[in-house]
């Protein structure tokens, strides 16, 4: 019924498959290595980049927040003879939370500067032909 193989020969050809087996493993376990080591150098460039960009939109709205209406403290005037009277007044901020604020948003953008450079500075290294990688 079936052909008669040695037990020699099977013993050889199982071997001959496991290590063929341990080959491509070895082979599949580098290029996910290899593949894990890409993403998480894109995934960190990208999320640098994306801090950043995020970081200098807040620092932009923070300049353009001036066309928006400021809070408005709202008093109330109440005379025992005449009906009650509401007047608002736009609240105006000190000298010294502007200056705080200033002194903050120029540190901010001086990082995110940097931050952006480095990481252009990274991906003109990894696409430049003539690196070594």
């Amino acid at each position: 019924m079936f052909p008669s193989v040695s037990q020699k020969k099977t013993s050889e050809r199982k071997t001959e498959l496991h290590k063929e087996a341990q080959d491509y493993k070895k082979t599949i376990d580098g290029q996910v290595n290899d593949i894990k080591s890409e993403v998480a150098r894109i995934g960190t460039t990208v999320f640098v980049v994306g801090v950043a960009l995020a970081s200098v939109y807040a620092i932009f709205s923070l300049f353009t927040s001036d066309s928006e209406p400021k809070k408005e403290k709202i008093k109330v005037v109440e005379n025992s003879n005449l009906p009650l009277i509401i007047r608002k007044e736009k609240g105006t901020e000190s000298w010294l939370v502007s200056s705080i604020k200033g002194y903050i948003i120029t540190f901010l953008m001086a990082i995110a500067k940097d931050k952006i450079v480095e990481a252009m500075t990274i991906l003109k290294e990894n696409n430049d032909p003539k690196s070594p990688k």
